[in-house]
């Protein structure tokens, strides 16, 4: 169908031959943007509001009825921002290329269209152009010139789409990239022009790089700097350009200062020279240490704002050069460059703090991310050592009193993790001081002492506070160093008195004394010792029951678990514990021999360790030995027929031998009955015999004839009594009832 295939010489000015490759208009991407925030599918659907069709292949008309057809023009495309206010801003774009260059909306309508037909599944199908709003005079020309253009992945429509941009902002070399992945022969006659123009111009760059070549190697420095510019008016985004423009250039009398490069957060902050900045565009670089020479150039986002620039695409651990351009109108170089000083991009850390201690000083800091093991450098009376930390901390210990410097310099580790090329932030110094302090306590001992409770004795510390304290709670560790500030105050039961300090501890208490050395405002804490004062043992009294028990009563200590009895007879100590529930069930009887003894009663310690502090706290009795006086009436001896007088025997038991004992008296009593009544005391009948103490102590057995004249008639009954002072220390010993009476 001649005439109706797209492509065929229709001899219509500017017509294509073929579909385009590339769009070749400025701003694409901001064209592509609005229209899908519209949700536009393709720019066709903004000019035909209603469902009109659009033509295409001799210049852009919407078909609105068969027949009658309008051209849209940059008049007609102003003129819709009345129906289509929402689309104001990219009707007037339209509007705007469209007076640039006539062909420019037809190319980018043929080149979405083109797009839309190759990712369709049924893109050769003429119905699929219909469907995007082709008029159906032009569906099949346009489907078979969109199958014969070829077909471009991602990264070819990318360049495609951004060529004509970097074109236009002399990014040759950027361009050139591009350029180089579209393909060869596609029949765009307008891309193929477009082309051998970037040609040009990269050969002209070329030509001007090999000549600063050639002046820099020969040292002309000057001529060399004029041809690097020049390049760079030609490919304002060739490196070798500017980077040959950093190493040549050198500033005349009156031009402007350099560029200053200053970190701050979040990047390097970029200031013009006062009264350089007005308003004039600039294209700003970024040149990076250790990138190869032929490595893009990295351009920094963004306007400057009142002379000042933020590129926050640095990176982290790299250094970096920035370079501002002045551009002209055109978009071309113009001037000299602004060179900024290299700087390097590892933020400092922050929050820097030292602690000292006993020789020691530890430093903490916040490292910025991205940070690898910083360096610390300490500088003081013994010179200087550098360490590496851990991210965040560092402490030096070993270190004598005076004055130091501490600096901290975050590392950061170059790209690619090269050996040797890490790069150091700015130093954040601080000063600190090691402070003199306490020799430690080595050991603190006590002991019980009669007159003062407890004697303590401290070694160590010299040169030295010692102070003794007990803790309100755990207490420290020995060695951990304090604040003198901080310690409790010294119990007040403890007397600090030279040499040995001494004290009483409250009665009840169980307490840890520790050791602390003092010296100035510092502190070190030593060992402790565990010291007890039992609750004392009041109302101690023993009863002797048997010549071989005694029974001990006394009031129970408080809350105390146990109490021991120490016994001390015939030299030698028997303790005996009672528990508190025992006691008061069962009370307390201990065996004993009939020998005089002490009782020593005190509550049991609670510490397994602990050190009891001597004084008044112990319950003390003594118990004479057992002083018995036994007797007994013998019948008297045989005489013939007739029995003699009864005998009166008389023996003293005294374990300890026996010199002060009361008297006895042997009384009778008969009434003439069968069994008399015996007497109920040394009054209560007829006194028959009287010994005194001192006899009864010489003698140890008496024996004395009972007179007969002086009994009462028989049958009578006899009962012996002790008389004196002593008569309730000493024990009767009573022969049985029946051998009292005599007959």
């Amino acid at each position: 169908m001649a005439g109706n295939d797209f492509g065929h010489a229709l001899g219509l000015s500017r017509a294509l031959s073929g579909l385009p490759l590339s769009p070749l208009v400025g701003g694409y991407g901001e064209l592509v943007s609005a229209q899908q925030t519209l949700g536009f599918g393709h720019l066709g659907e903004l000019l035909t509001p209603g469902g009109g069709r659009l033509r295409v292949l001799d210049g852009v008309f919407r078909v609105e009825r068969p027949g009658r057809r309008a051209h849209v023009n940059a008049r007609v495309l102003r003129g819709m921002r009345v129906q289509r206010p929402e689309a104001a801003w990219l009707l007037d774009r339209l509007a705007g290329i469209q007076e640039e260059d006539p062909a420019a909306l037809r190319r980018i309508l043929l080149y979405q269209f083109a797009r839309l037909l190759h990712d369709h599944p049924a893109g050769h199908l003429p119905a699929t152009a219909a469907g995007l709003g082709v008029d159906p005079a032009e569906t099949s020309a346009l489907v078979h010139a969109a199958a014969a253009r070829p077909r471009l992945d991602s990264g070819q429509r990318a360049a495609a789409e951004g060529l004509e941009d970097d074109w236009r902002g002399r990014r040759v070399r950027a361009a050139q990239r591009k350029a180089a992945l579209l393909p060869a022969g596609g029949g765009d006659g307008t891309l193929e022009a477009r082309l051998a123009e970037l040609a040009d111009r990269a050969g002209a760059a070329d030509t001007a790089l090999a000549a600063a070549r050639r002046y820099e190697e020969l040292g002309d420095l000057d001529r060399a700097s004029v041809q690097y510019e020049e390049a760079a008016w030609l490919a304002g985004d060739c490196p070798r350009a500017v980077r040959g423009l950093v190493r040549t250039y050198r500033a005349e009398p009156g031009d402007p200062g350099p560029l200053e490069s200053v970190l701050v957060p979040g990047g390097v902050e970029l200031r013009w020279p006062p009264g350089l900045f007005t308003g004039r565009a600039w294209r700003v670089v970024r040149l990076t240490q250790g990138e190869p020479a032929g490595a893009p150039l990295a351009e920094v986002a963004g306007r400057p704002h009142d002379g000042v620039l933020l590129d926050r695409d640095t990176g982290i651990g790299v250094r970096v050069r920035h370079v501002a351009l002045p551009l002209g109108a055109d978009g071309a170089v113009e001037g000299p460059p602004l060179i900024g000083a290299p700087v390097a991009v590892a933020p400092a850390v922050t929050g820097l703090r030292v602690a000292d201690g006993n020789g020691w000083i530890e430093a903490s800091w916040a490292a910025p991310a991205g940070t690898a093991v910083p360096e610390v450098t300490l500088a003081g009376p013994a010179g200087r050592r550098v360490a590496d930390a851990t991210v965040q901390s560092l402490r030096f210990d070993g270190l004598e009193p005076g004055a130091y410097e501490l600096t901290v310099r975050a590392r950061y580790t170059a790209p690619g993790g090269r050996p040797g090329h890490a790069v150091l932030s700015a130093p954040v110094t601080t000063p600190a001081t090691v402070h003199a302090w306490p020799a430690p306590v080595r050991t603190v001992t006590a002991a019980p002492d009669e007159s003062r409770g407890l004697l303590f004795h401290v070694t160590g510390a010299e040169g030295a506070e010692v102070r003794l304290l007990e803790w309100p709670t755990t207490p420290p560790a020995p060695g951990t160093e304090l604040r003198t500030a901080d310690l409790p105050p010294a119990p007040d039961w403890i007397d600090p008195a030279e040499p040995l300090p001494t004290g009483r501890p409250p009665a009840g208490a169980l307490a840890t004394v520790t050791a602390v050395a003092v010296l100035g405002q510092r502190a070190v804490a030593g060992p402790g010792v565990l010291v007890e004062a039992p609750l004392p043992v009041t109302g101690l009294a023993v009863r002797r029951t048997s010549p071989q028990e005694v029974r001990l009563t006394f009031d129970w200590p408080g809350a105390t678990g146990t109490v021991t009895a120490a016994v001390t007879q015939d030299g030698r100590v028997t303790e005996h514990t009672v528990a508190r529930s025992v006691f008061l069930r069962e009370g307390l009887r201990l065996p004993v021999a009939p020998s005089a003894l002490r009782v020593d009663a005190y509550a049991a310690p609670r510490g397994a360790r602990s050190v009891l502090a001597a004084g008044p706290g112990d319950a003390r009795a003594e118990l004479p030995a057992d002083v018995a006086i036994a007797y007994e009436v013998l019948p008297g001896a045989r005489r013939g027929l007739r029995r003699g007088p009864a005998v009166l025997r008389v023996t003293v038991r005294a374990p300890d031998g026996a010199t002060d004992l009361p008297g006895f008296v042997l009384v009778a009593r008969g009434d003439g009955g069968r069994s008399p009544q015996r007497p109920s005391g040394p009054a209560g009948g007829t006194t028959l015999c009287r010994l005194t103490g001192d006899e009864l102590a010489a003698a140890g057995t008496l024996e004395r004839e009972i007179d007969p004249a002086a009994a009462p008639g028989r049958p009578y009954a006899v009962r012996g009594f002790l008389l004196g002072g002593r008569a309730a220390s000493v024990r009767l010993e009573e022969p049985p009832i029946h051998s009292l009476v005599v007959r």
